[in-house]
């Protein structure tokens, strides 16, 4: 589903333990998105159950599936996130979240500073997709 090179750099970048959890945890993954109201086939629903999380950073590491409910309830009651707008993909690390936008899958990375304006709609999305949220990741991950 994804990119080549968004897939190719996914790989590389996995080690045979995060392999052999994506094979052994691919059921309990498939029916966490489904209770959270993920699709299998979407870019969100892919990265989980194909890639996992684990290497995927911009600023932040992304949360294993089973924590994105309890992150987006963390976002949505102490940072007041927009209710039902989101899902939280990381915690609160360093200086802010990254947030998921359910309606149109663009990916936020929201500093402290810029919830008044992610709440008014003025907060430009880091990533209007998955993909080319990772392709940030891979570029960022590349300049270090």
């Amino acid at each position: 589903m994804f990119p080549t090179d968004i897939t190719d750099w996914l790989k590389a970048r996995r080690t045979a333990e995060h392999a052999a959890y994506l094979v052994a945890s691919f059921s309990e993954t498939a029916q966490t998105l489904d209770s959270l109201g993920i699709r299998k086939d979407s870019e969100l629903g892919h990265l989980y159950l194909h890639h996992g999380p684990w290497e995927v950073r911009g600023w932040y590491p992304l949360v294993e599936a089973d924590e994105i409910e309890a992150q987006t309830k963390y976002a949505e009651e102490e940072l007041e996130v927009q209710a039902g707008k989101f899902f939280a993909l990381s915690g609160i690390e360093g200086e802010g979240i990254i947030l998921y936008e359910k309606k149109t899958g663009a990916v936020f990375d929201v500093e402290f500073g810029q919830f008044e304006a992610l709440a008014s709609g003025t907060l430009k999305p880091t990533a209007p997709s998955v993909v080319e949220f990772l392709r940030w990741c891979k570029a960022r991950h590349s300049e270090r």
